[in-house]
């Protein structure tokens, strides 16, 4: 069937061809009414010309719901500007005021064309000829503020004919417009009735699960609109592609339609930019492969299959840096930057990527691009699709020589789940001007000085230039690393999260050190444990004892040689990364980041470090999904894995109603309601907003007594303002956290910022009912119905929260089982160090050259750390910590 213009170029039949024409014409009209005599047919065409880009520049050519000339006036003066100046520049002896009434004259012409246009679609819209049916995805408030605009609105141009949501209780007679079914019903409703345009308003499902639907009804060249989080925010000042709809922010999915044309464009580029480097880089190549030929001997070019473009298969290119054992070895294992047998042109070629450039001939040839996901081998291809959602997905494009991944640093042994990602980002917002950004950044990174990884920096344990051979007995041995963990915090959260660590990795048999200030029960709880203990003072806060700091670290990395470092808390990362600096495999796990504990300077200053500091983490751990976007939203892309914290489910059980009266008793607490809030008594964890909120609560329930477990910083501040008080108690540090939190009602939990805070985990371990603030994590540890979570800092929200569930226990116990349940699903203190372990151990076998990726898709084995024992030699039980 012969293709059309209107086929080839579908944006004819939009409004944009005569948005694109009305601009230049009021210019030229402009000019006859005023300078036709003064102004040459140059000087206006070029000020026409000004005009248009100008328009074009300001989104001003676009298709669009709401046509409103009277939003646009500000950028049409700013048209209408520019194109007097060109006129003015172009035109010889022209009076000022002759540009200043062109100007005003054209921004007139403008106004009254562009409103002619307006007008003619809305005529259009209302009578049904230019109007297109639309789905609304989501039939809660937001979804039905949406659809009855539509119908009231019919110059808007979209038609609702039925809504999709997936809650049970729905009808059609609670809807303006028919019910069509469940989310998995869209596409068949949308064929049915020939719907081409839809509207995704906070559907019932997870973004998640929604996700993939929008992605097909993207793919399948439909017009999608969503609502975006915050809209209520989002005024006129908005994103480009998005519009007001009456009260409601809709933001407009770019369609796939364009992109065969564009990527013709992006063939072209990808021909003409790999034959000219090939040309330019002859004697590069020439060079390189004389070097790789007396290193290596014969068989220069390394070739292998690998998936390219909708999973086929092809032959890539490039420089041979080692040989392999045999062919088994080149398709199923993981190219290690340590192996031994790597030699010196070798270990160049790969840090300098020149290893890579024979794949211009790939990319010359139609098998890859210049910029998209790097191909994989097959066999990769395969597990890592078993193992890692949406792997599949980035073979919706042509394979890439560099892409988005690379240049965030997701190249060689690093996450796969966050190199996904990354390469699906880049598909979902693909343009030309994306590609010449990676190329530009790409080049920067191979000029860029690259240290040699292997170069010392401490003293390492001398290695034999050839390991002898393994014996059978050898090879079935356990792996049996040395970690060292070194953290700061002796007495709080981050301690008892490593603590978890710890006992886990000695129950697997490993050797396991930690370095750690004297002060507080870590160090004796590690001796518990069966770990070994290094004292290494530190303190909190950075400043000139860092460099002192760095001085003890190192005589114990010396003293110790680590196969993994474990750096917790920001101090600890501070000071390892500027020590170790990638030479030893560096986990750092900042447990909250630190340039939220700060403002002004100090937190583009700490910003600024871990962006920096990211180059020398070899994995990044994070406590939740929030506390990664989080890094990434401030530019730490490095590979990274989500760990969350986790509770020791034996010791912190649900306690009934009458042995939270059993616990009051041993504790000396009164028979009322209790509220309990534990935590480092620090700006950190909201204590002085709970004490604000406080009255509030004891004006409904009058009896209600609040205890402060911990201790820290701000303890006598806290201290001052409850003296003389007989409803708040702070008792300090206590080793029987647990029973504190089985005397309590309701578990209060107001942190201004955290990773993930274990306190409220714990206490909905117990059962307990939590009144916490939405910081990181929260929301994804807290079960939906199993507690309350109100904004950061708002008393008011904060005390009725409490009092609510004071005065209704049932309310408070629903809560709590509904809690406890989660919790012991998600996060028991053995899976999370299970996860931790498996990490160290693949960075293990990365420092020594011996990684295989395909060992993180492999189960952990299970351990029994040893616990606690009870009794009067019992190592002290962690609490009063930072949570």
């Amino acid at each position: 069937m012969r293709a059309g213009l209107i086929d080839v170029l579908p944006w004819l039949k939009s409004i944009r061809p005569a948005l694109t024409v009305v601009d230049p014409l009021a210019v030229a009209i402009a000019a006859l009414l005023l300078a036709s005599d003064a102004a040459s047919p140059l000087a206006v065409a070029g000020a026409a010309l000004a005009a248009a880009v100008v328009c074009r520049g300001s989104d001003l050519h676009r298709s669009r719901l709401v046509l409103s000339v009277v939003e646009e006036l500000p950028r049409l003066a700013l048209a209408a500007g520019v194109a007097a100046l060109t006129l003015g520049a172009l035109t010889s002896g022209v009076a000022i005021t002759m540009v200043a009434a062109f100007g005003g004259t054209t921004l007139v012409l403008m106004v009254l064309l562009r409103a002619s246009v307006y007008a003619v679609v809305h005529h259009q819209r209302r009578s049904g000829r230019s109007a297109h049916p639309v789905i609304i995805v989501g039939a809660g408030a937001v979804g039905q503020r949406l659809t009855n605009t539509f119908l009231h609105r019919t110059e808007l141009g979209l038609r609702p004919v039925g809504i999709i949501d997936t809650s049970a209780d729905l009808s059609s007679r609670d809807l303006p417009v028919p019910l069509l079914g469940e989310a998995d019903r869209l596409e068949q409703a949308m064929e049915a009735l020939g719907v081409g345009d839809v509207i995704f308003a906070f559907p019932e499902p997870p973004d998640d699960t929604m996700i993939d639907v929008v992605r097909r009804c993207v793919q399948a060249d439909h017009q999608v609109f969503v609502v975006p989080r915050f809209f209520e925010m989002m005024g006129l000042d908005h994103h480009r592609r998005t519009e007001v709809v009456g009260d409601v922010a809709v933001m407009r999915l770019r369609r796939w339609g364009l992109r065969p044309h564009a990527m013709l464009a992006k063939r072209a580029l990808d021909v003409v930019l790999s034959g000219i480097a090939l040309v330019l880089l002859s004697p590069v190549l020439l060079a390189c492969a004389l070097a790789v030929r007396l290193e290596t001997g014969p068989g220069v070019i390394f070739k292998q299959t690998r998936i390219g473009l909708a999973g086929r298969p092809f032959t890539l290119f490039k420089f041979r840096s080692l040989k392999p054992l045999d062919t088994t070895e080149s398709a199923t294992q993981w190219s290690i930057d340590h192996d031994a047998r790597l030699g010196p042109v070798g270990r160049l070629l790969r840090r300098t990527s020149l290893d890579e450039l024979p794949q211009l001939v790939n990319v010359l040839r139609g098998d890859m691009s210049l910029v998209g996901p790097r191909p994989e081998r097959p066999f990769f291809v395969r597990e890592f699709s078993k193992a890692t959602v949406r792997y599949d997905e980035r073979h919706r494009v042509q394979t890439g020589l560099t892409g988005w991944a690379q240049v965030h640093d997701l190249r060689g042994d690093t996450s796969i789940d966050a190199r996904v990602r990354f390469d699906n980002y880049y598909i979902e917002n693909w343009s030309l001007w994306t590609d010449l950004k990676i190329m530009c950044r790409t080049v920067l990174a191979i000029v860029r000085h690259q240290p040699d990884p292997r170069a010392p920096m401490l003293r390492r344990p001398e290695e034999p230039a050839t390991p002898p051979p393994a014996s059978p007995a050898d090879a079935a041995a356990p792996v049996m690393p040395h970690v060292l963990h070194v953290s700061m915090p002796t007495t709080e959260g981050v301690a008892n999260v490593l603590m978890g660590y710890v006992r886990d990795q000695v129950a697997r048999g490993w050797t396991v050190t930690v370095a750690c200030p004297s002060t507080g029960w870590l160090a004796e709880a590690v001796r518990a444990s069966g770990a070994q203990v290094v004292r290494w003072e530190a303190t909190r806060s950075p400043g000139p004892s860092v460099v002192r700091e760095i001085r003890r670290l190192r005589r114990v990395v010396n003293d110790t040689r680590p196969d993994v470092v474990h750096l917790h808390s920001a101090k600890a990362g501070l000071v390892g990364r500027l020590l170790l600096r990638g030479v030893v495999p560096t986990i750092y796990q900042p447990h909250a980041w630190s340039f939220q504990a700060v403002s002004g300077p100090m937190r583009r200053a700490t910003t600024a470090w871990e962006r920096f500091a990211q180059r020398w983490t070899t994995e990044l751990v994070c406590v939740s999904r929030s506390e990664r976007a989080v890094a990434e939203s401030v530019g730490i892309s490095t590979a990274t894995t989500i760990s969350p914290n986790g509770v020791d489910l034996e010791r912190f059980t649900p306690a009934a109603r009458t042995e939270r009266r059993h616990a009051r008793r041993r504790l000396g607490l009164a028979d009322v309601p209790t509220v309990v809030c534990v935590g480092r008594l620090a700006e950190q964890k909201g204590q002085q907003d709970l004490l604000d909120a406080w009255p509030g609560v004891r004006d409904r329930v009058p009896d209600a007594h609040l205890v402060l477990v911990g201790d820290g910083p701000d303890r006598s501040v806290l201290e001052a303002r409850t003296a003389g008080r007989g409803d708040v108690d702070l008792v300090g540090v206590r080793s029987d956290v647990d029973t504190w939190l089985a005397a309590a009602d309701v578990i209060a939990a107001p942190s201004h910022w955290e990773g993930m805070a274990v306190a409220p985990l714990e206490a909905m371990a117990s059962g307990r009912s939590v009144v916490a603030t939405a910081v990181e994590g929260m929301a994804e540890s807290m079960p939906r119905g199993g507690g309350l979570i109100v904004e950061i800092g708002d008393v008011d929200s904060l005390a009725a929260g409490i009092a609510d569930r004071l005065l209704d226990p049932a309310l408070a116990d629903r809560e709590g089982a509904i809690a406890q349940e989660h919790v012991a699903a998600h996060h028991d203190v053995n899976s999370s160090a299970r996860d931790v372990a498996r990490l160290t151990l693949r960075q293990y076998h990365r420092g020594r050259g011996t990684a295989d990726v395909l060992m993180a898709l492999e189960p952990m084995a299970l351990t029994t750390p040893r616990r606690r024992r009870r009794g009067p030699t019992a190592a002290p039980v962690p609490a009063g910590r930072e949570h």
